[in-house]
């Protein structure tokens, strides 16, 4: 009996061990694939679970925005050393990733907005230039360059983010230039802004510090007087004209010239219901009135008008009647508008003739028999330019 009970504690032991042998945790001496969770020598006190290590990946859009945060930071630099080349090589940089049709446009805006919200900036050392449809070739500073490409990229991919960045610009004076690229962003973005526009364009006309040094960008913003239709501006407009040697005079003239064009019948009939306006500049007077589309019955009535002014005398006339004749426009890039095509012969040659019908009705007018020798003279030299005019085409 003895015996039977040492043969069975012996098995049990066996067991014992084999039991304890096969449930024993394995380690690893490769890290990678040890086992965690359990106690070297105490068997089964956890569940084994194998630990791996996170695998970090990395969108193509943020690689694409890390890229454009090192050539903005980059372009920064090289602006405040002040070495031409080098900032000709950061911008040449910045154009290739920020260039349109490359599919970063989303990463680009981020970049953009990012830069922007930290308030550095640096001049260029170029102009304020515009191209065909009113995008910049030249900026006079990092964050104006910015701005461009934002409205363009912004435009691209559906984006109201040019939109949001120009309105919180608007709010304040800080730079001109901006304000100029910041009105083009706001007109381009938001189809009912146009009171607006007119509100913000009036009161830059009207900052004292940028109306004593105007930059070229607030020169260009005079567009927007014109794509307004900004009537509202026009008293400020005859008043900084008739300055001598002043930019902001010139770019006065070139916006009511545009003006007449665009906004004819308004122009007009503000110019005759305030004769006062204009009236130490009664040349550019006189353009205006000729750029009266004489089709209208209404801007026809309203040249007309002018006409028989008493203070308009007979130099005011003359050179009316030569602009009626012989009008020009100012064609040029515009930072809002479109440009505005030359004359071709074919309409030159309609409008004359619209021209000649009007002066015969004038010369049968009794309101305007003490014009009769002024207007004999003029309808003559209409017929001469007609005649040049099919001579020309006759000879090609």
């Amino acid at each position: 009996m003895k015996k039977r009970l040492l043969i069975w504690v012996a098995a049990l032991a066996l067991i014992g061990a084999v039991s304890y042998v096969t449930t024993r945790p394995k380690f690893s001496k490769d890290p990678a694939t040890a086992v965690s969770g359990t106690t070297p020598g105490i068997p089964g006190n956890a569940a084994t679970v194998t630990s791996v290590e996170p695998k970090i990946t990395v969108s193509p859009m943020s690689q694409s925005r890390a890229q454009i945060t090192r050539l903005l930071a980059s372009a920064l630099a090289a602006m405040h050393q002040g070495n031409p080349a080098n900032v000709e090589a950061a911008l040449a940089g910045l154009d290739e990733v920020l260039g349109g049709g490359r599919g970063n446009g989303e990463a680009a805006i981020a970049a953009i907005l990012e830069f922007l919200r930290t308030g550095q900036d640096a001049v260029t050392g170029k102009g304020f230039l515009i191209a065909d449809g009113g995008v910049l070739t030249e900026s006079t500073t990092l964050r104006v360059y910015l701005m461009d490409k934002l409205g363009q990229l912004s435009r691209e991919v559906g984006s109201e983010a040019a939109l949001g960045v120009a309105r919180e610009v608007l709010q304040s004076f800080g730079s001109a230039d901006e304000w100029a690229v910041s009105m083009r962003n706001v007109a381009w973005f938001d189809s009912a802004s146009r009171e607006f526009l007119q509100e913000r364009i009036s009161a830059m006309l009207n900052h004292r510090e940028w109306r004593e040094q105007p930059s070229t960008g607030m020169l260009e913003a005079f567009d927007v007087i014109v794509h307004t239709g900004a009537m509202v501006t026009v008293p400020e407009l005859s008043r900084l004209v008739s300055v001598q040697n002043s930019l902001l005079a010139r770019a006065s003239g070139v916006a009511l010239d545009r003006l007449s064009s665009q906004s004819g019948l308004k122009l007009t009939t503000l110019l005759n219901q305030q004769p006062e306006l204009l009236a130490a500049t009664p040349r550019l007077r006189a353009d205006l009135f000729a750029h009266a589309d004489l089709a209208v019955p209404e801007q026809r009535q309203q040249l007309e008008i002018y006409l028989l002014r008493p203070e308009v005398d007979a130099l005011e006339r003359k050179k009316f009647f030569s602009a009626l004749i012989q009008t020009g426009q100012f064609v040029s890039h515009n930072l809002i508008t479109p440009d505005v095509s030359s004359e071709t012969p074919d309409q030159a040659a309609a409008r004359l003739d619209l021209l000649t019908q009007t002066v015969n009705g004038w010369l049968r007018d009794d309101r305007f028999r003490t014009l009769t020798g002024e207007l004999t003279t003029l309808g003559a030299k209409v017929n001469r330019v007609i005649d040049q005019i099919s001579a020309d085409e006759i000879s090609k």
